[in-house]
């Protein structure tokens, strides 16, 4: 699984890490354990800014969308929402600026209303009588288990739980200008992973291998027979015969040894491809200094 369960990212909200609480726009920026989990009983929305850094799963599907779709060197945030609904609105309705977003639903259901792009230079908070007025122009939709949505910049929206629900999502800012070729290769591989533990290590296969952070290769050297990839860790100097595997991984896909061939071996003896999935979950040594502690 991606991410913990509804029970399990319980217990992640009220552990310490950076989490916050939404309800009928009024939001608590660093609330204690006990009033998370009176939130929740209150069908409030409760959400964990910046989840990636201790869900390396999470991070390693921001990877593939980052390399698949979305580009380089933007910023990049990620939001793991938990609600035990009650109907009650928690952001009421907003739009999140020049950002594109995905919308995992994990568990659970959510009800999502969405308009038409709001100009730019909008206020983030809007008026809800814009669905009245606008109706034609909305529509509502139910996000069940599995749902994967795209949202584009500027998307007006409101989001209302009837019961229990564990979502992610994850956005990506507008990009301002073009970035250099080494700088984008540099950010294709970024791993913003938090230092800790594994809370569990996943069992070793004898049949496939993970890649184990993103990596990007830049060009080769016809010359040297050699190319220089970029990976989560820095980089390397590799044989020329191992670029098209390497190409490969810019999405941390999973491979069958049976598919490999004696190119691989530069990339399994730099620890790149490993025989066990990513951990599910990190316990972060230093919690305060979580990114998502900048959202308070």
């Amino acid at each position: 699984s991606i991410a913990p369960d509804f029970p399990d990212a319980i217990k992640m909200a009220v552990s310490g890490l950076p989490v916050q609480i939404a309800i009928e726009r009024h939001y608590e920026r660093t609330p204690t354990s006990i009033r998370v989990r009176h939130a929740l009983d209150e069908g409030a929305t409760v959400f964990l800014p910046q989840v990636h850094q201790v869900l390396p799963r999470v991070m390693r599907l921001m990877v593939a969308l980052r390399a698949a779709l979305f580009g380089p060197c933007r910023e990049e945030c990620s939001f793991l929402f938990v609600v035990r609904g009650t109907g009650r609105q928690g952001m009421g309705l907003h739009h999140d600026g020049n950002v594109e977003a995905i919308w995992l639903q994990l568990d659970g259901q959510r009800t999502v209303t969405t308009g038409p792009p709001a100009p730019s230079g909008t206020p983030e908070d809007l008026d809800e009588r814009l669905i009245s007025r606008l109706g034609g122009q909305w529509t509502t939709r139910d996000l069940g288990p599995g749902s994967l949505f795209y949202l584009p910049p500027r998307i007006p929206h409101g989001v209302v739980c009837h019961g229990r629900s564990l979502a992610l999502s994850l956005t990506w800012k507008l990009r301002g200008s073009a970035v250099s070729e080494r700088r984008a290769a540099r950010g294709l591989a970024e791993w913003d992973i938090a230092a800790g533990q594994a809370e569990s290590i996943p069992p070793a296969s004898r049949t496939r291998l993970w890649t184990q952070v993103p990596v990007a290769p830049g060009p080769l050297d016809r010359k040297r027979k050699r190319f220089t990839l970029w990976t989560g860790n820095g980089k390397l100097v590799l044989p020329a015969e191992a670029r098209s595997l390497a190409s490969r991984l810019v999405t941390m896909p999973t491979i069958s040894r049976a598919a490999l061939g004696r190119s691989a071996a530069p990339l399994i003896g730099a620890g790149l491809l490993g025989p066990r999935d990513l951990p599910q979950r990190i316990l972060p040594k230093r919690r305060l200094a979580l990114d998502g502690w900048r959202f308070a």
